[in-house]
């Protein structure tokens, strides 16, 4: 005669009919478990209010103001949306803007294709290949403020090391940074001799990714050399080329500190790009709300540019998925 009793439960556990734990211990003893990565993430969501959402936050609140920097200018007084409305109206902003635009679509095409080429001439293994890599990589290292100084003294009309080699060939002495195209050329020079290895560094290092299979593949094909960099290579260098254009145009937006030492903003307004502005407004017009409308302005054109870079990748990885599906 077979028992009737049933199994006895474990302590603490409700038993089911196909043996597991009840669902509501599952969900009792995951409580802990959900709370834990908010407690960590609690310092570094501080740290990003403090450094990046208070600081725009603010900006945005004083560009709403009429903010003198000095008590003895007046009263703060409240204007809305009217420091956004007189910078359009403001001939020497538009300027601004045309400067840095023209720097910005002049300086990282030369520094994509100058970084492109140094990556595929240094991708192969020569005597010395490693230090010559590390000594191109020497520019990005130099602070900007010591990069502004060094070329304001190259470009010295009597005692630069450039005008003496010139004068001794016979070409009259030049003020370089006295004159307006001279100027912003200079500034375009010294920016694209200090950027260009940092898109070498990206690149070379995408072209160490691609497998050698792929290119000796193209080549048994009947590829040659520039087929290969075009059907092969530049493809699959895409998202990098992207990656490093990116993180180029948010430094290229902001630059600052070179061209103030290399030329303060002139001669006149000739090299008065948007940063350099943002501080005029700021510090010799002392008006505050002008300069935080100018960076707020600066703030949505870097992000339109970002989100149009990223969306161009995003959809390129679309592409290739859809392909690798195939």
């Amino acid at each position: 005669m077979t028992s009737s009793r049933k199994p006895p439960i474990k302590q603490g556990v409700e038993a089911r009919a196909d043996g597991g734990a009840h669902p509501s211990l599952t969900r009792k003893s995951g409580k802990g478990r959900e709370g834990a990565p908010l407690l960590f993430l609690i310092p570094a969501l501080v740290v990003v209010f403090a450094v990046l959402l208070f600081p725009i936050g603010f900006s945005l609140y004083v560009s709403t103001f009429n903010w003198p920097l000095s008590e003895g200018m007046g009263p703060r007084v409240f204007v809305g949306l009217g420091n956004y409305g007189a910078l359009f109206t403001d001939a020497e902003f538009w300027n601004s803007l045309k400067l840095q635009l023209g720097f910005v679509f002049v300086a990282l095409p030369v520094e994509l294709l100058l970084g492109f080429g140094a990556a595929l001439l240094l991708n192969r293994e020569f005597f010395g290949a490693r230090v010559v890599r590390t000594l191109l990589l020497l520019p990005v290292f130099f602070l900007p403020v010591l990069s502004g100084i060094t070329w304001r003294f190259m470009l010295q009309p009597r005692y630069g090391p450039l005008s003496q080699v010139l004068v001794s060939l016979g070409i009259p002495e030049t003020s370089w940074l006295g004159n307006p195209g001279w100027a912003y050329a200079a500034v375009l020079m010294q920016d694209i001799w200090r950027m260009w290895p940092f898109m070498f560094m990206l690149l070379y290092a995408g072209l160490t990714s691609i497998p050698n299979e792929l290119l000796e593949a193209a080549e048994i094909d009947g590829a040659g050399y520039w087929k290969r960099i075009r059907i092969v290579i530049t493809p699959l260098l895409t998202p990098t080329i992207m990656t490093a254009l990116l993180l180029r145009l948010i430094d290229a937006l902001r630059i600052f500190s070179e061209v103030f030492t290399m030329t303060e903003g002139g001669p006149g307004s000739a090299t008065l790009l948007f940063s350099l502005y943002t501080n005029k407004q700021a510090f010799t017009y002392m008006k505050v709300g002008m300069a935080s409308a100018m960076a707020i302005f600066l703030l949505v054109l870097s992000v339109v540019f970002a989100a149009t870079l990223v969306r161009k990748n995003m959809s390129l990885d679309v592409l290739e998925r859809k392909a690798g599906n195939r």
